[in-house]
């Protein structure tokens, strides 16, 4: 039975030390800030990227090229292993697309998921389908297991502003929430891959303490898996970190940063939680 090897694309906001514990394979998105092109997670730190929105750059993104999967795809199988390549929403970008093209373009078995989710939730599933890998399950297990975390997958966020949601034309149904009153947050989830509103909110604490009620009322004390994560904002992040391990029944917790491509969307000051029932 051949191995079967991960790849996702850079939006999974794995951090480095994450992707070589797990063996995941990496294709970079890139981020363009005027006429500068920086390929997300590698040339370009989140630090610096959020610094420079916050300095009043605008940022833009583009999707990797068929053959830049390909190259990746080529190298993966070319032993005889089988690849899983999880992709970000289709909703959001061309990036699944461009994988399929990829798959078409190499000899070897590739398969490619639209996991209809955005950072960690595209990452947790890449740590679940890895597992599986290392345990030696089949292709055909590995994307059963995939395809049925997308539907589990729940994602929750706050943003400052609906700005750049609405500049980069990933606003989806929350566009109802346009034209908020000051300091109203707007609390969004994704949903089949496309981001919708869920409430408005007065503040951030009302905001990061909504999210965690919503959790526990949808996990009911169910045992999940999950992420915690921030765009620039570390003080919000450690706040949910703490209420989600007090009172979510988390059997594991992550947390980290929203990367450039997918913070080029939602801004700075963006915190959120992403989990799945385990």
């Amino acid at each position: 039975m051949p191995p079967v090897r991960i790849v996702t694309d850079s939006t999974a906001d794995l951090p480095e030390d994450l992707y070589q514990k797990y063996s995941i394979s990496r294709v970079p998105l890139k981020v363009l800030i005027g006429t500068e092109i920086y390929r997300d997670g590698i040339d370009i730190t989140t630090e610096q990227f959020y610094n420079r929105l916050q300095q009043g750059e605008m940022a833009g993104t583009s999707q990797p090229s068929p053959g830049e999967f390909a190259q990746v795809f080529e190298s993966l199988t070319a032993d005889g292993s089988q690849v899983i390549c999880l992709t970000l929403s289709s909703q959001f970008s061309g990036t699944y697309q461009s994988a399929r093209l990829a798959a078409g373009m190499v000899k070897g078995t590739v398969e490619v998921i639209d996991t209809k989710s955005a950072t960690r939730g595209v990452g947790l599933m890449a740590m679940a389908a890895s597992r599986a890998a290392a345990e030696g399950k089949t292709l055909d297990e590995i994307k059963a297991l995939v395809h049925g975390l997308i539907p589990k997958m729940k994602v929750l966020f706050l943003v400052d502003s609906l700005h750049y949601l609405e500049r980069g034309g990933r606003i989806g149904k929350a566009q109802a929430f346009l034209g908020s009153l000051l300091n109203i947050k707007p609390l969004l989830c994704v949903k089949d891959g496309i981001v919708y509103p869920y409430e408005k909110i007065r503040g951030k604490n009302k905001g990061l303490e909504r999210i965690i009620q919503i959790a526990e009322q949808d996990t009911g004390g169910a045992e999940i898996v999950c992420a915690v994560v921030d765009g620039n904002d570390p003080e919000a992040r450690e706040t949910l970190y703490q209420k989600a391990k007090e009172r979510l029944n988390c059997r594991e917790i992550w947390q980290g940063d929203i990367g450039p491509v997918i913070g080029s969307h939602v801004g700075p000051g963006v915190s959120g939680i992403i989990y799945y029932r385990a």
